[in-house]
């Protein structure tokens, strides 16, 4: 893994110029509140799927692979021993009532991976970037829709939702992208006569996932009401084990531990993005703090258009 610190520094400042566009065209109204759902749901569905699948086109290596198993164990050992024990340190004084907890510790467990982690990690890192946060991602869904879900409603393992999980568009184009990853090398060299351009469909689609996901997550920020959360001690505290102190520790600790490159930088990226959406989803339909999700959600992917550059701009300096 090798970064061009200059090159680095300047992706990071277009990340942050492309949010600000994407603020203004939505203050200026040019972003309706219609197209951005219609922008969102076009992402998720289509352009990120099709990103996702062209990082796998890449020939195959044992390298990739090996490090590809590292970061699956990783992340079948970082999200339940979050879910079940760190965050019930760091929230175990937390004053408030019970659901509080369980929402602060959901939160803090599950990132906005794909819509900001991908992104951010394409942007950064190319193909090979989004190839790999694909792959650290496979583990946070099944943990999700099964322990997560379960602990945060208080309700059965949720079946609709881990048959959701792997009818998600971006799950099955990881899936799929990884079966073709592995099978390319006995396609024979005639077949890319087809294969070659529908390669370009796939390599031209993905190519916008970074400057589209990060107009988008501008507009967002443009429509943020946090006057009322900003006065909550709670929700900073909330948001600086989110941002800064989990990947923080997931950064240290894997560093002590003599992972370098790939296996240091994304588990990072993606542990440093805010909180999800479905914290909010959930909060809605079993009537849980919604309103204190919905703004957890609002503040952090706020504040993180402050901390992710600055993780970023760590792993530049460190992870080379």
């Amino acid at each position: 893994m090798s970064l061009d610190l200059v090159a680095g520094y300047q992706k990071i400042v277009t990340i942050i110029l492309l949010i600000l566009l994407g603020f203004i065209l939505k203050k200026k109204n040019i972003i309706s509140q219609n197209l951005q759902k219609g922008i969102t749901d076009l992402l998720i569905k289509f352009i990120i799927p099709f990103a996702v699948f062209n990082s796998f086109l890449a020939p195959f290596d044992w390298g990739k692979a090996k490090t590809s198993v590292a970061l699956i164990v990783i992340a079948l050992l970082f999200y339940p021993l979050m879910q079940f024990v760190i965050t019930k340190v760091l929230y175990f004084k937390a004053p408030g009532d019970a659901d509080k907890k369980r929402l602060f510790s959901f939160g803090t467990t599950y990132s906005n991976a794909v819509f900001m982690g991908y992104p951010f990690a394409q942007a950064l890192f190319g193909n090979d970037g989004l190839f790999f946060a694909s792959v650290f991602n496979l583990p946070y869904n099944i943990f999700l829709w099964s322990i997560g879900f379960a602990q945060f409603t208080k309700q059965p393992m949720n079946k609709d939702g881990i048959k959701a999980t792997f009818t998600n568009p971006v799950i099955i184009a990881c899936l799929l992208g990884y079966v073709w990853w592995f099978l390319q090398n006995f396609v024979p060299a005639s077949a890319n006569v087809v294969l070659t351009p529908i390669k370009d469909v796939f390599a031209t689609v993905g190519a916008t996932n970074t400057p589209i996901s990060m107009i988008t997550i501008g507009a967002m920020l443009a429509d943020s009401r946090i006057s009322k959360v900003v006065k909550d001690l709670e929700v900073w505290y909330f948001s600086f084990s989110k941002l800064l102190l989990i990947p923080g520790a997931m950064f240290l600790v894997l560093y002590l531990l003599g992972f370098r490159g790939w296996v240091l930088a994304i588990p990072t990226v993606i542990a440093a993005m805010p909180t999800c959406a479905t914290g909010g989803i959930l909060a809605g339909n079993y009537d849980i703090q919604k309103e204190l999700a919905a703004s957890l959600i609002t503040f952090t992917t706020l504040l993180s258009a402050i901390t992710a550059p600055i993780w970023l701009i760590v792993i530049l300096n460190v992870v080379r």
